[in-house]
């Protein structure tokens, strides 16, 4: 891999003794050599430097015979040692030489054996002995036979259910002890969980771990550098935004994770870590079940309708609308068959919006068969022909959502939560209920959600040809005062799309001028406004809004 293929992956590097993904934990499989390391995640950004250390192979420090290295990390070697005293193999993270002379990486280093030693528990990679010899500072912990779930995904596919299943009771299992002794992890993701040769999951990697309000000592020291903490792909919003994080931000990561594991992709994608982070704070996944396209016997998806619930309410947006603790998704899980019906767990919305999804993708299905049939007798409708067009001539154009969804929107209790049913039904009324039940006077939160309606409803008039409607929308969301930059600037782009379409050539030049002075202003005063308008505007629309692509 070249430098610029590893400065744009977030997943795996090849150093040539196995594969590592990227940010991912120093927990080691014995399996092919391949080991996981998160610090790889804390060097500077652009760091792609490589630097030579001497190897310990053959070493001896305390009671560990190092035997053979399986890999590095941006903080550490790690290598399999075998621990004489006791006669087992064990996996030995050693800190590197120029992160042992930083007396603030000792401490963090210190604290992830702290972290993880503090829990036992058979869904928990165990760590055995933490000490140092000299200036050499290591940790030994469980050497786990078996192999990641990102590796597992790689190399079989995308899972099932049952194994959905067992994903989600081992990790919040091993969250579940961690939340009662005060630590989250912060960085659950694929390469984190692991899979051993008895099919018993284990969360691997507490190094990022905070021990309930421990201050890390650390934290100004890397942040000045310019690290980062967690792995961007898989981060809460809260967690991007550096706020404070407790276990509902770890069940958020997991949500990401069983997501990527069943869709075979992640919710979000993009190049950059920074377009990824944007995107968990305001961007909505496609539906699970639509990402993942397997279909059962009788063409329906083939998850069930509360283990989308389930994943989907873990990636919610605000903290308080997901699972409160590990305990109750656990609780959630064994409960399955009563999941979409009792309304104390929270699931029983997402699972009704999932199955009105579901109904109008069939009715899509259904409306597709009948047009075959409708060409097989052409001469039916053009007798009936002019009895039509005299009916529907002056109707405004519905879209299949439009007729397929009820009329009436229920007032959901979160405005994330009616976006998100907005999402799946994506017709008028529904976008229309996120502006009405939660006024953008109210707070910013629901000015940014008043904005993104606005942009989406837009969006399907101009896609169903209501030109007229979409300019209208897009004009009052100009005038608002209060709305941010971002979504002004995409307003514009917009407008100028619907005006091209209109042949408005005199409002679309100034459109298109004050489009091009906003985003010029936001490329000095607000690069990263600017970059998350470049990954929202398709190439066609740069080209009509005349931006260099150079």
């Amino acid at each position: 891999m070249n430098r610029d293929e590893f400065e744009k992956s977030d997943g795996d590097v090849n150093t040539g003794d196995g594969t590592y993904p990227k940010s991912a934990d120093s927990s080691v499989t014995a399996k092919d050599g391949e080991i996981q390391d998160q610090d790889t995640n804390l060097m500077s950004a652009g760091s792609t430097r490589e630097v030579a250390y001497p190897s310990l192979v053959g070493s001896r420090l305390g009671d560990f015979q190092l035997l053979r290295k399986l890999g590095r990390g941006g903080m550490a070697d790690v290598y399999a040692a075998r621990q004489l005293s006791l006669g087992r193999e064990v996996a030995l993270k050693v800190l590197r030489p120029d992160f042992a002379r930083d007396n603030d990486y000792i401490h963090r280093f210190r604290r992830e054996a702290r972290a993880a030693a503090k829990l036992n528990h058979p869904n928990i990679v165990q760590v055995h002995d933490v000490g140092n010899v000299d200036v050499i500072h290591y940790i030994a912990q469980e050497l786990v036979d078996g192999e990641n779930l990102r590796q597992s995904l790689d190399r079989n596919g995308v899972i099932g259910t049952e194994e959905a299943i067992e994903v989600l009771v081992g990790v919040a299992s091993a969250l579940e002890v961690a939340a009662e002794a005060g630590i989250t992890h912060r960085d659950i993701k694929p390469e984190n969980v692991m899979r051993n040769v008895r099919g018993i999951i284990k969360v691997a990697d507490f190094g990022l771990a905070r021990m309930g309000a421990d201050v890390d000592a650390t934290q100004s020291n890397l942040t000045q550098v310019g690290l980062t903490l967690g792995t961007p792909r898989y981060m809460s919003p809260e967690q991007v935004q550096g706020k404070t994080v407790d276990t509902r931000s770890d069940l958020y990561s997991l949500g990401i994770t069983v997501y990527h594991l069943l869709a075979g992709r992640p919710p979000f994608e993009a190049e950059d870590s920074l377009a990824l982070a944007l995107m968990h704070l305001h961007e909505t996944p496609v539906p699970l079940d639509r990402n993942r396209a397997l279909y059962n016997s009788d063409g329906e998806p083939d998850l069930p309708e509360w283990l989308i619930a389930v994943v989907s309410r873990l990636m919610s947006k605000l903290p308080q609308d997901r699972f409160q603790s590990p305990s109750e998704l656990l609780d959630a899980i064994r409960n399955e068959a009563a999941i979409s019906s009792v309304g104390g767990l929270g699931v029983g919305t997402a699972a009704a919006t999932i199955r009105l999804q579901r109904a109008t993708d069939r009715a899509r299905k259904r409306v597709g068969r009948r047009s075959v049939a409708i060409a097989a007798s052409i001469l039916v409708p053009i007798v009936f022909g002019g009895l039509v067009w005299w009916w529907t001539n002056g109707r405004p154009r519905k879209s299949v959502n439009d007729l397929l969804s009820p009329e009436v929107v229920t007032k959901a209790d979160s405005v994330d939560q009616q976006y998100i049913t907005a999402m799946y039904r994506n017709d008028e009324a529904a976008w229309r209920s996120v502006m009405e039940f939660f006024p953008m006077e109210d707070n910013a939160t629901n000015a940014a959600y008043h904005a993104k309606a606005t942009l989406q409803l837009s969006r399907l008039f101009f896609a169903d040809g209501r030109l007229g409607q979409a300019k209208i929308l897009l004009d009052s969301l100009l005038q608002e005062a209060n709305i941010d930059q971002v979504y002004q600037a995409l307003a514009l782009a917009q407008l100028c799309q619907v005006l091209d379409k209109l042949d408005r050539a005199e409002e679309f030049a100034q459109s298109r001028r004050e489009f091009q002075t906003r985003y010029g202003e936001l490329q000095i005063n607000n690069p990263t406004a600017q970059r998350l308008i470049d990954q929202t505007l398709n190439s066609e629309m740069r080209l009509t809004l005349g931006i260099d692509d150079s």
